[in-house]
Formats: structure tokens, C-alpha cells, sequence
């Protein structure tokens, strides 16, 4: 009789959790079914509006590099010789107010060079030995000019001092983030007038944004193409324009109406 009584003590407690974990699973689903629910009636109660917005901006800093590049028998005049052109472009760039903060060194390197050409003597040609032609001090300068009308001049006195190398000229925006900021929330009011007027239209009222998304345009830095060739016209003077680019943004705002 006892027996029996704990199997049956047993089997209650059994049929206990089993009804305990059946009520929790039922209103788990419970409110999984009405969250769907409610789900599927906000986005069939939904507006969407589209915005777009454009900002013309003139780029106002001006990025380029140049070399300073000597050739000599020795190493330490080769070195010597290319300290003195660059100390005097560096000269250039303090004179037309550009920061120290804003000129970098990105490369100097001294190294040998030789003359690899073949010797031919009577239709016959053999392979030369390394002939030391003697060695290259070079420095490369990244420069970043904020007062971009001195581009052009800062440019043109570089070439005509005998820097050997100037090019890779780009013209950028210093605040664009700014820029792109204004545009975006430019662009979210238009998105929301165009919802507000669909809303009036159906004589319902806008709620909360159920969701957002934009279209950003990546902004490339435009690039004088003139640039590179000033080291081939030291004597002529170069006006490079540096235009204007145009900052967008489009987005897609959803709100749910009532």
C-alpha cells in the first residue's frame, strides 16, 4: 500500500510539471501570435516618403606631392645637394603660409645607380658589368595647402626652383562630414513632407518612423589632371581651377499612420 501510494505521489508531481510546462509554452505562443499580429498591421499601416537633397560645395584644400631628387658620384654630396633644394622648397611653402603640421616627409632614401647598357663592338653585343654611376638622395613631400588660390603659385615656384617630381594634385572639401550632415537632414524633412502631404491625402495621421534608410553617394576628391606635367614645362605658369562638387542625399523614411 505504501508503494503504490509514492507511485501515485509520483506520477501527480509528473502530470504537475507536465501541465506547468504546457501553460508556459501556450503563452509563449500566445504572445509570439499577437506580436506577429501586431507586426503585419503596422506594416500594412505604413507611409513611406522619399527625400532627396543637394548641397554645391567648393573644395577648399588642396593635397599634392613633390620630389627633390640629386644625382652625384658621392653619397654625402648627392645628399648634400638634395638637403639644399629641399630646405629652399620648404622655404617656398612657409613663405606662402602653409603650416608646418600640414608638409610630411613620406619617403628619403639615398641608394646607388648603375649603368647596366650593353657594350657592342662590330655588330656585337655582350653583356655589361654594373658600372657605378654614382648615387640618388631622394625626398618625397606630402604637402596639404588650405589657402587653396596659392595652390597654383606654390606649384609653379616649386617647378621653377628645379624640384624634379610634383604631381598627384587633388582638391577636397576640409569640412564634407559637415556638409553631408546638412544634405541628409535636408533630405529627411523632404522625405517627411512628401509623407505628411500622402497623409493628408488619406486624412490620417502620422505616427513613429518604423524604419529609415539612405542612399550615400561616396565623395571622390577631384583630381588636376594638369598636374603631372609640370615638371616638363618648368617655364610656363599654370592656373589650375579647382571647380566645385556636388554633395547628395537620398533617403527612404517609413511611418506608421493611425
Amino acid at each position: 500500500m505504501l508503494l503504490f501510494d509514492k507511485v501515485l505521489r509520483n506520477l501527480i508531481k509528473i502530470c504537475l510539471v507536465v501541465i506547468i510546462l504546457f501553460a508556459i509554452l501556450f503563452a509563449v505562443s500566445l504572445v509570439l501570435d499577437w506580436r506577429m499580429k501586431e507586426s503585419n498591421n503596422v506594416s500594412q499601416k505604413t507611409i513611406t516618403g522619399r527625400g532627396s537633397s543637394e548641397i554645391k560645395a567648393i573644395p577648399d584644400v588642396a593635397n599634392f606631392i613633390f620630389s627633390v631628387k640629386k644625382m652625384q658620384k658621392e653619397a654625402k654630396d648627392a645628399q648634400k645637394e638634395m638637403i639644399e633644394i629641399s630646405n629652399l622648397a620648404l622655404q617656398i611653402l612657409e613663405k606662402k603660409g602653409v603650416a608646418k603640421k600640414d608638409i610630411k616627409t613620406i619617403n628619403y632614401s639615398t641608394y646607388p645607380e648603375y649603368d647596366n647598357s650593353p657594350q657592342c663592338s662590330g655588330g656585337v653585343c655582350s653583356v655589361s658589368k654594373n658600372t657605378l654611376k654614382g648615387f640618388v638622395s631622394n625626398q618625397t613631400f606630402s604637402v596639404k595647402v588650405r589657402d587653396i588660390v596659392k595652390a597654383s603659385e606654390i606649384l609653379n615656384e616649386l617647378s621653377s626652383l628645379g624640384v624634379e617630381e610634383v604631381g598627384g594634385l587633388t582638391f577636397v572639401i576640409d569640412s564634407i562630414e559637415k556638409i553631408k550632415y546638412q544634405a541628409r537632414m535636408q533630405a529627411i524633412v523632404n522625405a517627411k513632407v512628401q509623407a505628411q502631404a500622402t497623409a493628408n491625402a488619406l486624412n490620417v495621421k502620422l505616427k513613429r518612423i518604423v524604419k529609415f534608410a539612405e542612399d550615400d553617394n561616396g565623395l571622390q576628391p577631384i583630381y588636376a589632371r594638369n598636374a603631372m606635367a609640370l615638371s616638363e614645362n618648368k617655364a610656363k605658369n599654370l592656373e589650375i581651377q579647382a571647380g566645385e562638387e556636388t554633395v547628395s542625399s537620398s533617403v527612404i523614411v517609413t511611418y506608421e499612420f493611425e
